[in-house]
């Protein structure tokens, strides 16, 4: 598959410039603004061209407004791994602006070659408005990303905020580089891209003033280190392998909640998987890890609870390349000084459960999978027991393969990254119900379908 060109403008580095950080960022931005259409219908269109290939987009330089529908969700394409369906988008003029002047926003990379990210302005309903894109100076993967092949990462956490919502980490996994950005009300400012000290980095994780990435070559997988400074410049402090040679096939890597211990999934590591943990002093370095299996086969997402409760989805690898049913499942672990012991087992769905998150109240974990589509929410427990929010446990099913997902500060509004047959993805938004359900709210216009990772504030 072929990654889209970007829409316009040019990736210019202060150090190519000369100008200051502001106005080399300037370059670095596109402007889309997107006219809302919502589920129960569209606004007045001035203009429409449609395509299947972003090619069919024309630049549009700095300062330039391109008007983008809001796309509508009648769309049926297969969910299965691997299948392109070809999905159609539209393109529309709008007389309408929408400036973004808030730290309030989500964002997704395009994981293309040369990589963006993609910022939303969230507005106070949890609807997105028009996106920025800023070049991160790396180069995503787009195409033949493992196992599967697919154009996204097959990971979780390859965009990422830091705790007080100051600074963006990306990872650009095809250039072995992770990408920082300050937050601000004017939007993103790049102020530094540094090599990762491995191969294909695909998620990362923050914590105070640290930043790790998980590297995720075939050969060994690692992690590296850095110290953020106080204008976001990355230093390298640490670089460990993980405990699995040999295609471990590492999914994400993150901190515990006290910020002393990381954690690492490892889909093909043991006998069903298993979980490093490492140790970090108080230097920030990260030391030898420790292995413990996990529940159930695949372990893919990694969440805690503000009491150190570890949530993590399995995708039940390697049965996702089999035929039959997939017995995809949720798992609680308490979690005490490094050490890991296994509370309950849910089934999720048949869809391969990759993504979770954990509203900031501990109550409820939400769970993506991209076979079905689904959206699957289980309440947490006093002691750690998961409990299906109804009998089935999906609360929401998406058109096509919902991939990485993110809450809002307030957590209540959830983002998911949504592929239509890796040709197109959009993020869909929904509110969050006090009963730990959502509501879909609608669906941003399509973009780049090798768009990975998702990070709201």
């Amino acid at each position: 598959m072929v990654s889209p060109p970007p829409l316009g403008g040019r990736n210019v580095s202060k150090a190519m410039t000369g100008l200051g950080y502001r106005d080399a960022g300037r370059f670095d931005q596109q402007r889309l603004v997107v006219s809302r259409q919502r589920n129960s219908g569209g606004g007045p269109v001035s203009a429409v061209v449609s395509g299947a290939a972003f090619g069919t987009r024309r630049a549009v330089e700095d300062g330039q407004r391109l008007g983008v529908s809001r796309m509508g969700r009648n769309l049926a394409p297969s969910r299965a791994m691997g299948i392109a369906a070809l999905c159609g988008f539209l393109l529309m003029a709008s007389s309408g602006t929408a400036a973004f002047g808030s730290p309030r926003a989500v964002y997704v990379q395009t994981n293309s070659a040369p990589n963006y990210v993609l910022a939303f302005d969230r507005n106070s309903d949890g609807t997105l408005g028009g996106a920025i894109r800023y070049a991160t100076g790396g180069n995503g993967k787009p195409t033949a990303n493992p196992p599967l092949g697919i154009p996204f990462l097959d990971s979780a956490g390859s965009v990422v905020l830091s705790d007080d919502g100051r600074f963006l980490f990306v990872v650009n996994a095809g250039d072995n580089s992770v990408t920082s950005f300050r937050v601000g009300p004017g939007g993103l400012q790049r102020e530094d891209n540094v090599n990762t000290d491995g191969s294909r980095p695909i998620s990362a994780t923050s914590h105070g003033k640290l930043l790790y990435v998980l590297n995720s070559e075939a050969t060994q997988a690692s992690i590296t280190g850095f110290r953020v400074g106080a204008d976001g410049t990355l230093i390298q402090i640490a670089h460990q392998s993980t405990s699995q040679p040999n295609g471990g096939m590492p999914a994400q890597i993150q901190f515990d909640a006290s910020g002393d211990w990381l954690t690492v999934s490892e889909r093909n590591g043991g006998a069903i998987g298993q979980i490093d943990v490492f140790a970090v002093d108080k230097n920030g370095v990260a030391g030898a890890p420790s292995a413990s299996p996990s529940s159930d086969n695949g372990p893919f997402g990694i969440a805690f609870t503000h009491q150190d409760l570890m949530i993590v989805s399995n995708e039940h690898f390697p049965d996702v390349f089999a035929p039959g049913p997939l017995l995809s499942t949720v798992s609680s672990y308490a979690f005490s000084d490094g050490s890991i012991a296994a509370i309950d087992t849910e089934l999720a769905n048949a869809g391969g459960a990759c993504w979770n998150v954990i509203t900031n109240d501990d109550k409820y974990v939400l769970v993506t999978s991209p076979f079905t589509g689904n959206i699957n929410s289980f309440a947490i427990g006093k002691h750690g027991k998961l409990i299906p929010v109804n009998e089935s446990s999906v609360v929401a099913t998406a058109s096509g393969a919902t991939l990485d997902e993110a809450l809002s500060r307030d957590s209540h509004h959830l983002y998911v990254l949504d592929s239509a047959g890796f040709v197109s993805s959009v993020v869909d938004e929904y509110a969050v119900n006090k009963d730990g359900t959502v509501t879909l709210v609608g669906s941003t216009a399509a973009f780049e379908g090798s768009a990975s990772g998702a990070a709201a504030w």
